[in-house]
């Protein structure tokens, strides 16, 4: 029997977060093709003090700013995984980073390790960009101020949920080589 750490997640770990993705991203789709004809022309595409509007655009090109910045920080978020599998082993930076870089196959149990809790993170990114994104709708739609103090709260979530994330990431990559090092 082999001491070799095994993933407990595989790398199948981000296909549930990433069709999450999908769906969020599909019903934001949807929600911007149901409204569009109640949208105005020129639509508040940012929101200052407040939540008070300090700049517009035309919808086409705001929408489209939208969708990619939106798909493209997701996108990054997600593809984030694979890139690290490909970067040298000197540029990373992981608890026991000597442990879980020694072979192949506990540098691939590792970055499976990461994978699953970025495509979490991925997914609670697309979340909040399609909450900000229906709360500007709502101003544009209402023609009345983005929800800052929501969108704090939303935040502020945002934030903790990725913190623990990264946390619970950290000490699971430091817990299980630390009892691989004294089994």
């Amino acid at each position: 029997m082999t001491n070799e750490p095994t993933t407990r997640r595989g790398s199948g770990a981000i296909r549930g977060p990433l069709l999450l993705t999908l769906v969020i991203t599909i019903a934001l789709m949807l929600r911007v093709a149901l409204v569009w004809s109640e949208l105005p022309e020129t639509v508040a595409s940012h929101f200052g003090a407040g939540g008070r509007p300090n700049d517009y655009m035309s919808k086409g090109p705001f929408f489209w700013f939208l969708t990619a910045s939106v798909g493209g920080s997701v996108a990054l978020v997600f593809a984030a995984a694979g890139m690290l599998k490909r970067l040298p082993a000197r540029w990373l930076n992981i608890p026991n980073r000597d442990y879980w870089l020694a072979t192949d196959e506990r540098r691939d149990v590792a970055m499976d390790r990461i994978a699953a809790p970025m495509a979490w993170i991925g997914l609670l990114t697309a979340a909040l960009l399609a909450l900000a994104v229906e709360l500007a709708i709502e101003a544009n739609l209402e023609q009345t101020n983005f929800a800052n103090d929501l969108f704090i709260v939303i935040m502020v979530a945002y934030l903790l949920l990725v913190v623990a994330i990264t946390i619970r990431m950290i000490r699971d990559l430091a817990q299980l080589a630390d009892s691989k090092d004294h089994a």
